[in-house]
């Protein structure tokens, strides 16, 4: 059986009081439909050239938010 991995974005919002601190995507494009370029403080074209990688390069922070990739692994499915 093999374990299934996720990607998950984690955003991070540094002292923002109109937002809660902490949500979590499955995809860059998901991020930049709940958040505006300003809200973010990077457009995704940006982000993604940033290239962010669960080893090698994780973490895009500026000073509005932190932008973290990340891997969820799940039980394997039994069938």
């Amino acid at each position: 059986m093999q374990r299934k991995a996720i990607t998950v974005y984690h955003v991070h919002f540094f002292d923002n009081k109109m937002l809660k601190q902490d949500y979590y995507f499955g995809s860059i494009s998901a991020i930049f439909e709940v958040f505006t370029i300003k809200q973010i403080g990077i457009q995704a074209s940006s982000l993604y050239n940033f290239r962010l990688n669960e080893i090698k390069n994780p973490i895009y922070q500026n000073n509005i938010c932190r932008i973290r990739k990340d891997i969820v692994i799940s039980k394997a499915q039994t069938k």
